[in-house]
């Protein structure tokens, strides 16, 4: 599996379960690897496979869970 890493900036996390919440939500989708939500940053990293998953579903999956993602480039 060829795995990429993309980061966003999430910056309506506010408290301890968003990070929480956005990292769950990640994780239940197919083609996500690994989720590291941090409320300091308010960076969201996520490793996936791009053959399984777009960029636009996981942004879409963080809106889902009530939060705005801006990728970081």
């Amino acid at each position: 599996m060829n795995t990429q890493t993309i980061t966003f900036k999430v910056e309506d996390m506010h408290c301890p379960s968003c990070p929480r919440l956005i990292t769950m939500d990640l994780q239940d989708k197919p083609g996500v690897v690994a989720v590291n939500a941090n409320l300091d940053t308010k960076l969201v990293v996520v490793e996936y496979d791009p053959t399984n998953i777009f960029v636009s579903e996981l942004i879409a999956t963080i809106k889902d869970s009530g939060y705005t993602a801006h990728e970081q480039l």
